[in-house]
């Protein structure tokens, strides 16, 4: 879906480093955040270390779209996605273990 219009609003200076803060802190922009709030759509915020098993769970599916991107081409015809998977149910387990202290 296109995102094409725009929503203005004023806010004091103080009220935009605090939902800048919150969007931050759950790890959105703060476009996302603002839509997801006034959607009633829920925002997790993770602690740090949450982090890091985000950013690991964005480097599998970075490799998993280039294996995707490299079999269309023609460029591989075999992935032995063993080793991939294995990585991915840990860190999957992991961010729903966090997910599940938040809520």
């Amino acid at each position: 879906m296109s995102k094409d219009n725009f929503i203005r609003l004023r806010v004091a200076g103080w009220e935009k480093d605090y939902i800048q803060r919150k969007a931050t802190s759950a790890n959105l922009t703060l476009s996302e955040f603002v839509r997801r709030a006034a959607m009633h759509q829920k925002v997790n915020v993770l602690s740090g270390t949450d982090e890091e098993v985000l950013q690991e769970l964005r480097r599998q599916g970075n490799n998993l779209n280039q294996l995707t991107v490299m079999a269309r081409q023609g460029r591989i015809q075999f992935v032995d996605f063993e080793p991939f998977m294995e990585v991915y149910e840990k860190t999957w387990q992991a961010l729903n273990s966090s997910v599940s202290r938040v809520v």
